[in-house]
């Protein structure tokens, strides 16, 4: 997943950036803001950001001077450039600067979507982000030349909406009927100090699972990895029959046995969400497939399950419940918290039929009303803490059932009023609150940036920039530093074997804990014990 950051010295244009950028469907692991442009180009030498979105007047440094040190500090930082002016000299630096965009205030929406999908498309050429294989038949990759393939990528991954080439391209015979598809596997991840093990873990496991689509579906089924979600894959299946009830049978009938053959020779949990049949491949196919892969979200379902898009959506109803939304509002205004959660557990309840397949566009709405409320009540946004997963709707991936998402949300909302709604927007006390809580709990073997993310609802990427902005280290260095001055408190004044010692400071694994321990004081635990 790629990082941005956001540049602009006035507090509510960066503000209103943000929240559009977080609303352009596109997933940033990172969003971090700058106020100026010597605090962008700190961050820029300290977090390399893939992207750069910047003012050009602002103060001392100019936008302008900004991006070409960047280039400097980070030569393959990505730039688009705001202004207020529209000035051809600025437009002429912006070319010779190899700038990817240069927009007008006020940005419209569409515009800077359009931007960010140069942009990302730009960052992930240059880091051979195209090359993640696809499965299908040598003969047929020769025949896509290099944009084909980047143009393929950027279909799947939701950055065009149509391809421009033919896509039965892609198969052994003349394809007369398509279908897409999301598979998503369900894995436990438990500590952040395995996150390198578990990833090469995942990925072996995403490709024993492509294996077994090639199997199954032949050179008929491609699959590609989801580049934004490590957790899902995306297939695109064609069939020669010549009437589309018989294509619609024998995909089912391959998708029911992928669902099966993963659950038998894998431990992995498995959805899968597909659309419906289509004499073309559209961007429809692939909201449709994510539609339904919402569904297991809704439905009392076993783990391995393929939920068809066809079978919803006659009754599925896209209005949503306007009166609900317009009560949890004003619940919302007036602080009554218990009634605002109970709304909430009501506007999820899905009394509506097929209100289910929508519950990406019922979390979004609630969150933009959420985010709307605390810029009237405390003047300041706190788009930031919630982070653009929150408002792309792509944090819905994240979650396996729907107790688990109206949770997550009832505990973003608590927090939003009884903590965000009290300090100030650039968020200092929540932040002094996490410190004070790694302070008391970093023997908590679960302690860790993703856990504390989700303990105070704030995004992954604001909290780990933030913490580490305010108070100079990571929160990670930070949770280390603390186990290790206990560690040797416990060396020095108790008898406690190593184990012991492993476990009281929050280590699951004693070697870990002995690795970390040389790293860090240069010598074993024994070592430092006889000294």
């Amino acid at each position: 997943m790629l990082s941005i950051l956001i540049a602009d010295d006035e507090k509510l244009a960066r503000e209103d950036i943000l929240y559009k950028v977080s609303r352009s469907g596109f997933y940033f692991k990172w969003v971090i803001e700058a106020s100026s442009a010597e605090e962008a180009l700190d961050m820029i030498r300290e977090h390399k950001p893939d992207i750069l979105l910047t003012d050009i007047m602002m103060g001392e440094m100019s936008g302008i001077d900004l991006v070409r040190t960047a280039k400097s500090a980070s030569a393959e930082i990505v730039t688009i450039l705001i202004s207020g002016y529209p000035e051809f000299s600025f437009a002429k630096e912006a070319i010779a600067l190899d700038v990817i965009e240069y927009l007008l205030k006020p940005v419209r929406q569409e515009e800077l979507t359009a931007a960010l999908s140069k942009a990302v498309a730009r960052v992930m050429h240059q880091r051979n982000l195209f090359q993640i294989p696809v499965y299908f038949e040598k003969s047929v990759e020769y025949s896509l030349d290099e944009r084909q393939k980047e143009q393929l990528f950027a279909f799947l991954n939701g950055m065009e909406t149509n391809l421009d080439f033919p896509v039965a391209a892609l198969f052994p015979e003349k394809a007369n009927f398509y279908q897409m598809g999301i598979l998503r596997l369900s894995i436990n991840k438990t500590e952040e100090g395995e996150n390198e093990s578990f990833r090469l873990y995942y990925d072996r496991l995403r490709q024993k699972v492509q294996n077994i689509i090639r199997e199954t579906g032949g050179s008929w089924f491609i699959s590609l990895n989801n580049f934004a979600q490590n957790q899902q894959i995306t297939v695109i299946a064609a069939s020669s029959e010549l009437k589309s009830n018989k294509a619609e049978e024998t995909f089912a009938k391959t998708f029911e046995h992928i669902c099966l053959q993963v659950s038998q020779k894998l431990e992995v949990g498995l959805h899968i969400g597909v659309s419906a049949v289509s004499d073309s491949v559209s961007g429809g196919l692939l909201t449709q497939a994510r539609q339904a892969l919402d569904l297991r979200l809704s439905l009392e379902s076993p783990s391995n399950r393929v939920f068809y898009w066809s079978e919803w959506e006659k009754v599925a109803s896209a209005n949503l419940p306007e009166e609900d939304f317009k009560l949890y509002q004003c619940l919302l205004a007036a602080d009554d918290l218990k009634q605002t959660l109970c709304t909430v557990r009501r506007i999820f309840s899905f009394e509506v039929p097929g209100m289910a397949m929508h519950i990406r566009m019922l979390y979004v709405e609630l969150i933009c009303i959420l985010a709307r409320t605390c810029v009237k009540k405390i003047g300041g946004s706190v788009v930031s803490m919630l982070g653009p997963e929150c408002l792309s709707g792509a944090i819905i991936d994240q979650f396996s059932n729907r107790e688990e998402l109206i949770e997550s949300l009832c505990r973003t909302i608590t927090t939003a009023l009884s903590q965000w709604m009290a300090v100030t927007a650039d968020a200092r006390s929540v932040l002094s609150g996490v410190k004070s809580y790694v302070e008391n709990n970093f023997t908590n073997s679960e302690l860790c940036t993703n856990f504390l993310s989700k303990q105070f609802c704030i995004s992954l990427g604001y909290l780990s920039a933030s913490y580490k902005k305010e108070f100079g280290m990571t929160i990670s260095k930070q949770i280390i530093n603390l186990r290790m001055d206990y560690a040797k408190k416990l060396l020095k004044e108790t008898r406690l074997n190593i184990l012991d010692i492993s476990d009281n400071c929050g280590f699951n694994n004693v070697s870990y804990f002995m690795r970390t321990f040389k790293k860090y004081v240069g010598c074993t635990p024994n070592e430092f014990r006889e000294n």
